[in-house]
């Protein structure tokens, strides 16, 4: 599996270099290479198999045993060999105790599958918003590069002014302040797109070269309402599901420290054969076989108060299961709303950034207009394209922001899936 994910890793590396990378690429690399999302599949198979284990005590079980003894008998001088083979199989006919066990380690292999669910999803929320704040950080690196670029012009021409004695000192040095401020700016950007291209990298453990960006064809919409019961929404939510099988399993730790005090009966029949060679006494040289049947029936006289104890720790961790299932309920819901209202306002910023655009546009073009007859300047010029290109990186970063809310609200409701990356793929640049 390791060779294969490796493998994996240099085909969309080399492939990277020929075309930028889509979502979905970055996506199945991080399936593959992520470590906390394959330790979650972990635990998840060890509450599985730890389900089996205890499961198989409740059947039959057989086990034997295989002994050879030599005995030297110096009075008579006699020396002979015994070997003895014997075959126990028993089963628990009445364990109250063992079926409570059985029933509480079935609701933690539940638990743990939908904590895997609920992890999945947050793997992909999370995969995400890793791979569009890469696109964000190159958003901010390219309007500060414009920034930089327009105060380094309102620089030159201050100095141009100063020189011909229509400018004055103050001028050049507040031009160049501002130019060292916009060139803080463009490394804090340069920083932060390698620490954005750093953290996808931590998941998908390849190098990240270029990726692709949202199209023209993305919209920014609310994809889904929430005219449905709301009760049924939280009841189906991974993480309520989790809770309640806590709590199921509580129930069961509780009947089964109250079976501590019930009898337990079990049945087994032991088979065993031994013989007896090389003694110089016939007498002595035998073989002999028996079956023993046995019905065992045991139950607890007098613990000390250990059985009451154990039932009462017991109640209370069924008492907390229960608080903590309608606690968690609530936050659920709460999530829910909230995300939906997130959502909802990201569509209205999504759109005041696009009309911000226009805005920009027509800046820029009255800026040249003017520019072009004389009555402009190239520092206005400058300043409304650096606008513009701000305009843009906000757009941009605002539509980065809107997908991932809109898988946020997907994951509040409880059933993200990976068809959703698909779906974002649909809009990216191909």
């Amino acid at each position: 599996m390791r060779v294969l994910n490796v493998a994996l890793g240099l085909v969309m590396a080399g492939n990277a270099m020929a075309e930028p990378q889509r979502l979905s690429d970055i996506y199945q690399l991080a399936v593959a290479n992520d470590p906390s999302l394959l330790a979650q599949i972990a635990v998840r198979d060890a509450s599985e198999a730890l389900g089996n284990q205890i499961r198989g005590t409740q059947g039959l079980s057989a086990s034997a045993s295989a002994s050879v003894k030599g005995t030297q008998n110096f009075k008579s001088d006699d020396d002979y060999g015994t070997g003895t083979l014997s075959l126990t199989v028993s089963v628990p006919l009445y364990d109250q105790g063992l079926v409570a066990s059985i029933d509480s380690q079935d609701a933690a292999v539940r638990q743990a599958d939908a904590t895997l669910a609920a992890y999945r999803q947050s793997h992909i929320v999370s995969v995400t918003n890793a791979y569009f704040a890469v696109l964000s950080a190159e958003q901010d690196l390219l309007a500060s590069k414009a920034e930089v670029e327009a105060f380094d012009r309102q620089l030159e021409q201050a100095s141009e002014r100063l020189i011909v004695g229509i400018g004055t000192r103050v001028d050049v040095d507040q031009a160049r302040a501002r130019l060292d401020l916009s060139q803080v700016g463009l490394i804090s950007a340069e920083v932060a797109l390698d620490t954005s291209r750093s953290n996808l990298e931590k998941l998908v453990d390849v190098p990240i070269l270029d990726l692709s960006d949202l199209g023209d064809g993305f919209t920014a919409d609310v994809h889904r309402s929430l005219d449905g019961n709301w009760e049924i929404l939280v009841d189906s939510h991974p993480d309520v599901i989790a809770k309640q099988e806590t709590y199921q399993s509580a129930l069961a730790d509780l009947d089964e420290a109250r079976a501590e005090t019930i009898p337990i009966l079990a049945l087994s029949s032991t088979f065993s054969m031994s013989d007896t060679s090389g003694s110089n006494t016939a007498a002595t040289n035998t073989s002999a076989h028996s079956n023993a049947l046995s019905l065992t029936l045991s139950a607890p006289i007098y613990t000390n108060g250990v059985a009451s104890a154990k039932v009462d720790v017991a109640e209370a961790g069924v008492v907390k299961a229960e608080a903590d299932l309608l606690r968690l309920r609530r936050k659920v819901l709460a999530s829910m709303q909230e995300a939906y209202r997130k959502l909802e306002a990201s569509v209205r910023i999504v759109e005041a950034r696009q009309l911000a655009i226009v805005s920009a546009a027509s800046r820029v073009e009255a800026t040249e207009a003017a520019y072009l007859v004389g009555s402009g300047n190239i520092v206005e010029l400058l300043n409304s394209k650096k606008d513009l290109f701000a305009a843009e990186r906000d757009f941009a970063k605002a539509r980065h922001t809107h997908v991932v809310r809109q898988l946020q609200f997907d994951q509040a409701v409880g059933d993200l899936s990976e068809s959703t990356i698909a779906r974002i793929d649909q809009t990216l640049i191909q």
